[in-house]
């Protein structure tokens, strides 16, 4: 009997979350999505950010289908910042949706920096979990200056074994508390302001490669291009990475700030990231791309088709 062929990855990259539903991008979509397509981007994780955003998700998602290889996966949920908008009957309209849609729940979580009354914050936060564990859903945190109740809620699914897939997005937080978000399953995203924050860069390192996402957060993103100053620079050799893997990174960068192509405010921009985090893990970016590829497919196992 002929052994099965193994399974093929794609050698494209995966955008692990960005913001493309705005109305102000909607005459510059096509380009986007052109621009991305030739990158190599084969996969995206669009999240809303409120109610009004959902269906804008939803339809994003459908087009990116259409065109037979660039995926947009749509996440839909109610931002922190915005959960003092949200209207009477929200977690009734958002099961809905998510019984009707085959999408995972983003962009939700806990900020002490922004004005949103905290106890809202987390009542909206664990209604969300609920749901996304009722359904089996994924889900895209956002955490700033919250970290311990962050964890403490987390850590109470988990014990009840009731905590979803989880992703905690754009992570700025410390060893200490990446240690114990490993230790729960979550995968950990950075974004590109890791390049140019030197005080991400041991927590990037420290993020087994099992875990690892890597996204633009267009829309909200730091250029690469200008994150690529002295000081940036200089944290390269200060991150903890290899000598020759600090010289490849700072190589690998595109330094052109007068270049549109080099800012991190499309997913066009992922492959400038990719090439700066393999090169300062000392690997090859093939090989990178490929684990987070799966990553991104273990994270997202229940959305996929089969």
């Amino acid at each position: 009997m002929e052994e099965a062929p193994a399974m093929t990855v794609p050698s494209g990259y995966l955008d692990s979350h960005l913001h493309l539903q705005a109305q102000s991008l909607t005459l510059t979509m096509d380009s986007i999505l052109e621009r991305a397509e030739k990158a190599g981007v084969e996969r995206m994780f669009c999240n809303a950010t409120d109610e009004e955003d959902w269906q804008a998700v939803i339809n994003l998602a459908g087009r990116g289908k259409e065109d037979g290889r660039l995926a947009i996966v749509p996440f839909l949920g109610i931002h922190p910042w915005f959960v003092e908008g949200a209207k009477a009957g929200w977690e009734e309209r958002l099961l809905a949706r998510l019984q009707g849609v085959p999408a995972g729940i983003g962009e939700i979580g806990l900020d002490k920096s922004c004005r949103a009354d905290f106890d809202r914050q987390r009542q909206v936060f664990v209604a969300q979990l609920q749901i996304a564990s009722a359904l089996k859903r994924p889900v895209a945190i956002h955490c700033v200056k919250a970290w311990g109740p962050l964890l403490e809620i987390l850590e109470q699914f988990a014990q009840e074994k009731q905590l979803p897939a989880i992703m905690i997005h754009a992570y700025g937080g410390s060893t200490e508390t990446l240690q114990r978000l490993i230790r729960l399953g979550c995968f950990i995203s950075f974004s590109c302001r890791l390049i140019a924050d030197r005080k991400r860069h041991p927590a990037f390192l420290a993020t087994p490669l099992t875990h690892l996402l890597l996204e633009t957060d267009s829309q909200g993103g730091l250029s690469v291009a200008g994150a690529m100053d002295g000081a940036a620079a200089n944290a390269i050799d200060e991150a903890g990475g290899t000598k020759q893997g600090s010289e490849q990174a700072r190589n690998v960068l595109p330094i052109d700030i007068e270049n549109p192509e080099t800012s991190c405010s499309e997913p066009a921009d992922i492959p400038g990231l990719y090439a700066w985090a393999a090169a300062m893990r000392g690997m090859e970016q093939q090989e990178l791309r490929q684990r987070i590829w799966k990553n991104g497919e273990i994270f997202t196992d229940t959305l996929l088709p089969r």
